[in-house]
């Protein structure tokens, strides 16, 4: 199945009719069925994704899936077979958008490893130390201590 940025039928003849094939609620689900049809050798091309998925406005589904009229018979039997995977809890037919555990489970698997946080005690240890070092430079400065050992 070739890739390409945008879909298109190639060269075909003015007399050719469009027809749709199907509505959808969702772009992922409208993808996987024009990959489908693409497989069988079905050219076809997707309508309405952008705006569709951008404002959705309820109503029949807008995302179209749109083939040639000769193609009708071959695709509706493409769709019907995706159709009937998807109504019947197929677990080979996985098309469905993320949830919040989808993406939990993304972001765990993409997570840099777990770094050992430092707790809050070893904080205050570092700052009484800095603060008592602080304070002996004051008392050294005043006099009131000659050495080090004697502030200790």
């Amino acid at each position: 199945m070739d890739q390409q940025i945008l879909d298109y039928f190639g060269d075909f003849e003015e007399s050719t009719r469009i027809v749709p094939l199907k509505y959808f609620f969702f772009e992922s689900e409208a993808h996987l069925y024009a990959a489908r049809l693409k497989e069988a050798g079905i050219p076809c091309f997707i309508s309405n994704a952008n705006i569709m998925t951008a404002l959705p406005l309820g109503g029949g589904g807008g995302i179209g899936l749109h083939i040639r009229e000769a193609d009708l018979p071959e695709a509706s039997r493409i769709a019907a077979r995706l159709d009937y995977q998807k109504n019947h809890n197929n677990p080979d037919a996985s098309f469905h958008d993320a949830d919040h555990e989808d993406i939990e489970y993304q972001r765990a698997l993409n997570a840099p490893p777990m770094q050992v946080k430092a707790s809050p005690a070893w904080y205050w240890l570092v700052i009484g130390i800095i603060l008592l070092v602080i304070l002996r430079a004051f008392l050294r400065a005043a006099g009131v201590v000659e050495s080090w050992w004697d502030f200790f």
